[in-house]
């Protein structure tokens, strides 16, 4: 039953990373000039989100093959979700997609959208910071698909 959570847990945060990748990407695809540290942002979300994906994956697989309850699929998910991983991937992202979205153009109100524009919610410590967590997180849940795998 664990391992059910986790993989709702695990769906989530693939749907909440896919929300930023969409609305960052869009984003950049109106805004000439956007801020670099906003495509390092979404290209380390993007990885998150793969890796996200990847897991996802191989957790359905191991669940619906019955052997979550043995070594392998169910421990990796059950430890990432002890260790509090999934909820500061939460946290995260959700932090992140604030940010964006306080960038976010307004149709119809060119004065309004030229401000969002040129703010970057994010100061540089704290975009350091999002990016750091970020690259740990990957990092952790790298080594779980990792895990899965084997």
């Amino acid at each position: 039953m664990e391992a059910i959570g986790a993989l709702s847990s695990v769906a989530q945060l693939v749907q909440l990373s896919a929300q930023i990748l969409c609305v960052g990407y869009g984003y950049l695809s109106k805004v000439s000039r956007a801020p670099s540290q906003m495509r390092e942002m979404l290209t380390e979300a993007a990885a998150l989100n793969n890796l996200l994906g990847n897991l996802q994956l191989l957790a359905e697989s191991h669940l619906s093959s019955s052997s979550v309850s043995s070594k392998g699929g169910g421990d990796a998910l059950k430890s990432l979700e002890e260790l509090g991983v999934f909820k500061e991937c939460e946290e995260l992202l959700t932090v992140v997609r604030r940010g964006l979205d306080a960038c976010e153009l307004v149709q119809g109100k060119d004065v309004k959208s030229f401000g969002h524009r040129l703010a970057w919610p994010f100061k540089e410590r704290e975009t350091k910071d999002a990016m750091q967590r970020l690259a740990r997180l990957r990092g952790l849940l790298s080594m779980a698909v990792d895990a899965n795998s084997a």
